[in-house]
């Protein structure tokens, strides 16, 4: 994988964080269109989606620092340090699913019905997840880099 999508100099974007905004924005617009066909409000979904996100990247840091835990108890403040890797897709499933469940059950929300309204959303994201962790530099031949100050 190209591990940077976009290179200003001063400031990159990296291909892996790229896709998995995108899959999120993605996610959040299907689900948030399901939920009005439904007659479920759309402003709920995309309240818990919020919740979603927050759970997913906590969850998925904490998994990650939870299995190389003799390296942060050394280096406590690298556990911060997001942006150098380190998110486990299965620890970010279990905080996100336990988060949505509180707050479906919080909203008075039918858990099965609000769970399929993110279901597509979740297929969605891993597609993306997936793709991003396994793509080739070939598939970025149109990388571009803009040169800093």
């Amino acid at each position: 994988m190209h591990p940077i999508l976009l290179d200003f100099g001063f400031f990159s974007i990296k291909t892996y964080g790229f896709l998995i905004a995108i899959g999120f924005m993605a996610g959040i617009f299907i689900a948030a269109r399901e939920a009005k066909r439904l007659n479920v409000d759309p402003q709920i979904i995309l309240d818990i989606a919020v919740y979603i996100i927050v759970g997913a990247i906590v969850g998925a840091r904490l998994f990650f620092v939870a299995t190389r835990f003799s390296y942060y108890k050394d280096n406590p403040l690298d556990v911060f340090k997001i942006w150098e890797g380190g998110l486990v897709f299965y620890g970010g499933f279990i905080l996100a699913l336990i988060v949505c469940v509180w707050i479906i059950k919080k909203n008075n929300l039918k858990l099965w019905q609000t769970l399929d309204i993110f279901a597509p959303s979740l297929a969605i994201g891993v597609f993306l997840e997936d793709w991003a962790a396994f793509l080739p530099d070939a598939a970025l031949a149109g990388h571009v880099n803009f040169p800093g100050p």
